[in-house]
């Protein structure tokens, strides 16, 4: 079966080529072994392979063994490097940066991505995001809040509209800003 092509990047032959380079070249002094690879994009051991054998022959990553292992980093001085980065990160950065910072924020309990860029991870077509827009659900102050904007918006190179709310709020859907957004497509942010 042929894998459908994104909606975030039509570029891509599939969402699992993407998120590999997205890890990878966002990354570039991190040497994953495949099986980090495939744990951290949730993409299967075998399509992993495929997509490092496919990177390594035109020399995107570099790889080295050890053991039985092989690690791979993204070849930084290739010709491509800079222009698949763009791509990435626009496309598929918000993620993997979002889980980044996330992950170290206190008092988050689930975070998600709404609006058009989960619109479009989520295969619904449309316009490229513009911007990206994140829910944070837990006990966190809007210094914090607007801090992990600040710092997504820049690391990212667009627009990062952070909201949050209790865990009361979004659990009971008394909120009709938190109704829309619960009735419309979610990327949850993984916080372990």
């Amino acid at each position: 079966m042929k894998a459908k092509v994104p909606a975030l990047s039509p570029l891509f032959r599939s969402d699992s080529q993407a998120e590999i380079l997205a890890l990878i070249l966002l990354h570039p002094d991190t040497e994953y072994s495949l099986t980090d690879i495939s744990n951290l994009t949730g993409v299967n051991l075998a399509t992993v392979h495929k997509e490092i054998e496919r990177l390594g022959h035109f020399g995107i990553i570099t790889e080295r063994r050890v053991g039985k292992s092989r690690l791979v980093h993204a070849t930084v001085a290739h010709s491509l490097y800079l222009p698949l980065l763009a791509l990435v990160e626009h496309s598929y950065g918000p993620l993997i940066t979002l889980t980044e910072l996330v992950r170290e924020m206190p008092g988050v309990e689930s975070a998600y991505i709404f609006g058009s860029w989960a619109a479009r991870r989520s295969g619904i077509p449309g316009a490229l995001p513009q911007d990206i827009d994140v829910i944070l659900i837990g006990s966190l102050d809007f210094e914090t809040a607007d801090s992990l904007a600040e710092q997504a918006s820049a690391e990212l190179h667009m627009d990062v509209n952070v909201q949050r709310c209790t865990s009361e709020m979004w659990k009971t859907s008394q909120d009709p800003f938190i109704n829309t957004v619960k009735s419309q497509p979610l990327v949850e942010i993984p916080l372990v």
